[in-house]
């Protein structure tokens, strides 16, 4: 063991790998820290993004248009937060959406772990894409009875209505020279 992951281990008992090194990839999170490096750096103050001065109602078309172009661009980190918390808040909302979903990641989990030459179960050998095959049977009817036809298409409209709504009333940000 090297020095220094000796170190941590000593220091602290409730984790015993030192965050350098832990596999970061294998959960998954590599892509949550490349979105907040790439997305997050850019996001707006609060105060400025729910700036009520600079909200009006657009004279016309060609100003609604001109605002669309201007704040989409320069809210777009926030603009992408706002459409994780509506898929967020439609996600916990919907109990049986959570469970269906829980239920077919947790197949594919397992699946994945299923060598090429497949399991056997009684006298039959099945393959993991006969598998995933049968999880997609047991898929379909699931995420049917949870709505999700209906959770997606109230999810693009919320994030819509609220972040076009947002952009065109919002007066474009005009830079101060430094």
């Amino acid at each position: 063991m090297n020095p220094r992951r000796a170190a941590a281990v000593s220091t602290s008992s409730s984790f015993p790998m030192p965050l350098d090194e832990f596999p970061i990839a294998a959960l998954g999170l590599g892509y949550i820290n490349r979105f907040r490096r790439d997305h997050l750096s850019t996001l707006r103050p609060m105060a400025e993004f729910l700036d009520s001065n600079r909200l009006s109602k657009p004279t016309s078309v060609a100003s609604m248009t001109s605002r669309l172009s201007c704040n989409i661009p320069y809210f777009r980190s926030n603009y992408i937060l706002v459409f994780v918390g509506i898929t967020a808040y439609s996600l916990v909302t919907n109990a049986t959406l959570m469970f269906s979903a829980g239920i077919v990641a947790t197949g594919w989990h397992f699946i994945s772990k299923i060598p090429p030459e497949g399991i056997v179960i009684g006298e039959d050998r099945y393959n993991p894409r006969q598998l995933r095959t049968g999880l997609g049977c047991i898929a379909v009817p699931l995420f049917f009875y949870s709505s999700t036809l209906g959770t997606i298409f109230y999810i693009i409209g919320a994030s819509a209505v609220s972040i076009l709504g947002h952009a065109a009333c919002m007066e474009e940000h005009i830079e101060e020279p430094v």
